[in-house]
Parts: structure tokens; C-alpha cells; sequence
């Protein structure tokens, strides 16, 4: 019995019909037939009940059916098993560039000094997109700030912590203070990580105009830093932003900061692993490399 005839039984037994199964095979259908009959020859009992346009499984072809998913299933984890032992173990990290761009770098490359076998793919993904990927399986490990206003199944590690900075274009008037004051920030343009993305941001920020009773205009709301960063250089308004934030590139230096008098309360940010399944060795090997760096940035 070949691996490849109990697929080609699958298939029959899933579509009901020798003809459907060839179609979605791209076999013929007398080929398709006689490799079943073959395989019930070998077996010596009759898997399938023929009808003039259908067939039906017979108790025994409802026993192979059923062992055949399972086998097929174990082929295809050990098939993958073996291609990643031999492409090296993955490890999927999905991050914040504005959170952990500080230390994040110096991490990995510790980390794969040591784990030369383990490749780390990087995921610059907003903070739902990372809790989303972690719960699906898509990602080991997220790097961000945990999410105070809602309970996840997330268990965090805390890395560092972050203030706040206002961002503007070099030429705003607010540039002339070397401290700004929450009262500063009255009816000024303000742009902001988006809701749906950003959701511990967007409540950090919004509950810190009401408690001071600012009153903001929202100017825009952004998926990234990228967009963010456009619209600040287009002068479309000003940011509060953690001070892990690098936005200038290249020599001039079209964006500035000031530090605040008052801001939000600081930004944990925390190594986070899905509660629900157990953590890997390497994934612990990894976040203690996280906490090293981030200790010393």
C-alpha cells in the first residue's frame, strides 16, 4: 500500500463520486478506478459501494477513510519536520518598530550567535495584527506594549519602559519651547495611530487630552509609522509618541521633538507568548536575550 493510493482514496471518499475525484486529481476516471480496485484487492474486502452515478463507503472503507486522514496527516508533519530541521528551525517575532527598534537588533544577533540553527523572521506588524497572529499561530512571539484596557491571552514578559516626546515639523511654532506644557497642546492638529490598530495608544493618549480638558483635533489617523512619519514632514500636524520613536532619516532633519511637562503615563513595553500553548525553549532563550538588551539601551 502506497501513501499515494490512500490519497487517491481520500479523495474518492470525500467527493462522493470516482468522476469528481478524478476531475480534482487530474486523473482519468479508469485509472483513478483501477487503483482502487487494486487497493481493495490487496486489502481483500471491497471499500466502495458502486451505484450508477454515485458510490458509498462500506464499513471498512469508512475505517480507512478515517485511518487514511490520520496517516496522511502524520506523513505531511513529518514532511515539514524535516524540511525545517533542514532550512533550520523558525522563529517568528512580529514587533514594534517604535518600541523596540532601541534594542531588538542586538538581541537577535546575540541570540543567533548562539542558536545558529534557528532563523528569525521579523513581522512589522501594528499591535492587533500582532495579538491576532500570535492567537492564530502565525507568530511565536510579539514584541509591543501590553494592552492595559482589555484581559488577553497573553503571557508577558516586561522588557523597558518609555516616556513621551512630542513630534512636529522643524519649522512648527511649539519648536521654540524647550518644555512643552499640556495647556500647548490646546487645539493644535493632532495625528494619531489608528484605533483599531492601536487601541492602548489611542486610549493613552485621548484619556491624557481629558484629563487635562484639551481639547484635540484629530487630524489624521494612521496604520504605521511610515504614514505617520509622511504626515508629519507634510506639516499636516504634531504627535505624541514614545521616546523610543526614531522618525528622521537622511541629514536633514525635517522632524524635531520636546520633551513634556506632563504626558501619559509611561509605555511598558513587555515580550509577549500566547497563554494558551506552551513556550518553546528557544522562545525563552530568545526573550532573555530581549531583556539583556533592553536593559542596557
Amino acid at each position: 500500500m502506497e501513501l499515494r493510493q490512500l490519497k487517491h482514496f481520500l479523495a474518492v471518499g470525500e467527493a462522493g463520486s470516482i468522476t469528481a475525484a478524478a476531475k480534482s486529481l487530474r486523473l482519468t476516471q479508469p485509472a483513478l478506478s483501477r487503483q482502487i480496485k487494486a487497493l481493495e484487492e490487496e486489502l481483500d474486502t471491497a471499500l466502495l459501494e458502486r451505484g450508477a452515478h454515485s458510490i458509498t463507503l462500506t464499513p471498512a472503507g469508512e475505517v480507512l477513510l478515517a485511518e487514511a486522514r490520520k496517516l496522511l496527516r502524520a506523513s505531511e508533519t513529518m514532511i515539514e519536520k524535516v524540511k525545517s530541521t533542514a532550512a533550520g528551525e523558525p522563529l517568528r517575532v512580529g514587533y514594534a518598530p517604535s518600541l523596540a527598534g532601541d534594542f531588538l537588533s542586538v538581541a537577535i544577533e546575540r541570540f543567533t550567535q548562539f542558536h545558529p540553527r534557528v532563523r528569525v523572521s521579523l513581522y512589522d506588524w501594528s499591535s492587533a495584527e500582532m495579538r491576532s497572529g500570535l492567537a492564530a499561530g502565525k507568530l511565536d512571539l510579539i514584541v509591543a506594549a501590553p494592552c492595559t484596557a482589555v484581559q488577553e491571552p497573553v503571557r508577558w514578559v516586561a522588557l523597558r519602559d518609555y516616556g513621551w516626546q512630542l513630534v512636529m515639523p522643524a519649522n512648527h511654532p511649539l519648536g521654540n519651547k524647550k518644555l512643552v506644557s499640556a495647556k500647548d497642546l490646546a487645539g493644535q492638529r493632532l495625528l494619531l495611530y489608528d484605533r483599531e490598530h492601536y487601541p492602548d495608544y489611542w486610549d493613552r493618549v485621548t484619556g491624557f487630552f481629558r484629563e487635562h480638558h484639551l481639547q484635540a483635533k484629530v487630524a489624521g489617523e494612521f496604520d504605521g509609522v511610515s504614514s505617520l512619519t509622511a504626515a508629519l514632514e507634510g506639516n499636516l500636524g504634531i504627535a505624541l509618541l514614545a521616546t523610543s520613536s526614531r522618525l528622521n532619516h537622511g541629514q536633514k532633519q525635517r522632524l524635531i521633538s520636546r520633551p513634556l511637562a506632563e504626558s501619559p503615563r509611561p509605555i511598558e513595553v513587555a515580550a509577549g507568548v500566547s497563554a494558551e500553548m506552551p513556550t518553546s525553549a528557544q522562545v525563552l532563550a530568545f526573550i532573555e536575550e530581549l531583556r539583556q538588551a533592553a536593559s542596557e539601551s
